[in-house]
């Protein structure tokens, strides 16, 4: 069957611009380091897809220097997902134009993992409480669930408190959990919050 290519990708929040941006002119049309390859990752024409977010790790088992490629792309909707084969096998094909020739490659799909937050707030008595929470779930969606995060990237609690502290109304934070969303519509990919929640209790690591 048909694979059609995904290549919608949103418009770029500010920072994107500059590390795609800085990470490409440093490229000089030829990939040497992790962030030559991913630059070029990233401006590869739209009429072969699209790639979201992309991160690379040696393999560590391999006698050469291979290098796995994780890949997302994003659907019509916005959303992460799963960068189908057509885009994949069109990346290969662009990468080996500018790739090291001792280095092997190697696209793989990254995993994506959906979480909810449960908190608790005091919220001020001058201030109507289901106001308040309804104010913090607001911004909460708005400021930290709209951010994508890139592929290995820490999830930190002290952002939600952060957040939550200084909405109008809200006197302090008191308990913010993280748990793994599986239902429908979301991945099913397990992942043991608490296991990989640091010694600290300040955030969660996520493997590259």
């Amino acid at each position: 069957s048909e694979d059609p290519i995904v290549g919608g990708i949103s418009a770029l929040t500010n920072d994107e611009i500059k590390i795609r941006a800085l990470a490409y002119f440093n490229a000089q049309n030829r990939a040497v380091t992790k962030q030559d390859y991913i630059a070029m990752a990233y401006n590869m024409p739209s009429k072969f897809g699209g790639l979201k977010r992309v991160n690379i790790t040696q393999d560590k088992d391999s006698f050469k220097r291979n290098l796995n490629f994780y890949v997302l792309s994003e659907d019509r909707d916005g959303f992460l997902t799963k960068t189908n084969d057509t885009t994949k096998s069109n990346f290969k094909n662009w990468i080996l134009n500018y790739k090291m020739i001792n280095d092997t490659i190697d696209i793989l799909d990254t995993k994506i993992v959906n979480i909810g937050i449960d908190f608790e707030i005091i919220a001020s008595l001058e201030r109507n409480k289901f106001a308040v929470l309804e104010e913090a779930l607001l911004t909460l969606k708005t400021e930290l669930f709209n951010k994508k995060y890139d592929i290995g990237e820490a999830f930190y609690f002290s952002d939600v408190y952060n957040i939550l502290n200084r909405i109008d109304g809200v006197l302090d934070t008191t308990n913010v959990i993280v748990k793994v969303i599986n239902s429908n519509g979301y991945s099913q990919v397990p992942f043991d919050i608490e296991k990989n929640t640091s010694a600290d209790k300040r955030y969660i690591e996520v493997p590259e």
